[in-house]
């Protein structure tokens, strides 16, 4: 998500009749100086973002059961080579929109630097213009996707081309989310925000649960019910932002279809991408260099990993808009990032409790008691979980206080993962071990070097 430019006019005050909305729009939408009054205590400030965060970990979590639920549902009503179809294509699906996160991150950081400094006809003509550029962004990736089908299907061994082509508008939807996250994300409002992703993960069973049981639906139903319950609640959101939504005229829609992306664009896809890479190889290299066995043990350490560092990533949300405020004053905005890396940590530490304390137990009653013999990673790998939920943070600060060095660190740390995990493979748990050693290397050197998250900064 690019930023969008304009003229150097000078702003007028709302309320505007049509005409004054119209000259508002020439209004440069860099960012503009910080508002007086925007620091907030440390109890303040501790305060909001708790009550931020206790919320968007609630519905995140009650959204995350659903998701699993209708997991459980489609591995039931779906043929075993149906239900494989399908999460391949799902995460065919995860791995196309990784660049969608940094949209969101920097269309909340906007939003919420113009409504701290009272700005509200910028943030009017921010949305749509976002709308538009991301628009275009999504019909390009749509249109790649559809050309790529043939290959898409030979690749993950599809049964047939259907559930491929149903995958298409997913895609191109799962673009146009950001700009609604991202839009209520900047604008305080959590509880609608943790509200959609739970609409969306009820509409996958109440569309794609219907759709998957016809007997011409299986995982292309699944797939398409899915997208048109996340079209609904498209809809709804546009509902929800009407009122936040510049009128025609104003040449932001124009702007935001010619718009290309910009260097800030660029480096925030790849820091997420280069998050997406770290938080994933150990994954495919365990799978070249492990046993068929061993692999399958690993698949499941994994799992347990990617919940240890799911859970503490929806303290994020809430983070953006806070360091988008103090971004013009370092230290307010390391304050934002050591609060918000506290948060983070106590609700990795709820999240990898359980393991941490009966990793058999864990292991039994998620996988099996053929999956025992995976126990010896599981300290491991909820230690490489909770370093990466610390990352992720790091990743969304980088980005919304446009810090464009910071994602070297994460290309530093892949190539130390790929030679780690190369040298030492000779069981599933020392492939966790070697991600969390790497991850904490990772972790350490942006203590000594960028954002300091855990080691005090001296006065």
């Amino acid at each position: 998500m690019s930023e969008p430019r304009a003229s150097t006019k000078p702003r007028v005050s709302p309320p505007r009749p049509d005409s004054d909305l119209r000259q508002a729009a020439t209004v440069p939408l860099e960012a503009p100086p910080q508002a007086p009054g925007l620091a907030s205590s440390p109890t303040t400030l501790a305060s909001r973002m708790g009550k931020g965060a206790s919320l968007m970990v609630l519905l995140t979590l009650v959204a995350s059961a659903m998701n699993y639920a209708s997991n459980l549902i489609f591995s039931r009503i779906l043929e075993p080579a149906s239900y494989g179809d399908l999460t391949a294509l799902l995460a065919l699906l995860v791995v196309i929109t990784v660049p969608t996160g940094a949209a969101q991150t920097v269309i909340a950081e906007r939003v919420a630097t113009y409504e701290a400094n009272d700005q509200p006809d910028r943030t009017r003509y921010l949305v749509r213009h976002a709308i538009a550029h991301v628009s275009v962004v999504a019909l390009v990736v749509g249109v790649l996707y559809t050309l790529s089908i043939p290959l898409v299907v030979g690749l993950l061994d599809l049964q047939s081309a259907g559930p491929a082509i149903a995958l298409a508008p997913l895609v191109i939807l799962a673009f146009l989310l950001p700009v609604a996250l991202g839009a209520l994300q900047g604008m305080d409002r959590y509880l609608a925000y943790g509200l959609m992703l739970l609409a969306i993960a009820v509409s996958r069973i109440a569309f794609g649960v219907p759709w998957a049981s016809t007997p011409s639906g299986g995982s292309g139903g699944a797939l398409a019910g899915q997208a048109l319950g996340m079209a609904a609640v498209l809809v709804g959101a546009a509902w929800l932002l009407r009122t936040h939504l510049i009128g025609r005229g104003t040449g932001a829609a124009t702007s935001g279809l010619r718009r290309r992306p910009n260097v800030r664009a660029v480096t925030a896809s790849l820091a997420f991408v280069a998050f997406a890479v770290i938080s994933n190889l150990d994954v495919l290299l365990a799978k070249l260099f492990l046993s068929s066995e061993e692999v399958g043990l690993y698949a499941a350490l994994s799992t347990i990993g990617k919940v240890v560092m799911f859970l503490p990533a929806a303290v994020a949300v809430v983070m953006v808009p806070n360091a988008a405020r103090a971004r013009h004053t370092r230290r307010e905005a390391n304050r934002v990032l050591r609060i918000a890396g506290l948060l983070v940590a106590l609700t990795t530490v709820f999240a990898a409790l359980p393991a941490v304390l009966a990793p058999e137990l864990v292991v039994q009653l998620m996988f099996g008691d053929q999956y025992v013999d995976a126990t010896n990673g599981v300290l491991p790998i909820v230690w490489a979980g909770a370093v990466l939920s610390l990352l992720y943070l790091l990743v969304i600060y980088s980005v919304a206080v446009e810090d464009r060095r910071w994602s070297m660190l994460l290309g530093a740390g892949i190539l130390l993962q790929i030679g780690g995990i190369s040298l030492f493979h000779d069981s599933p748990a020392q492939v966790a071990l070697v991600q969390a050693i790497v991850v904490s290397v990772v972790l350490l050197a942006n203590e000594l070097r960028f954002h300091r998250l855990l080691i005090g900064r001296p006065a």
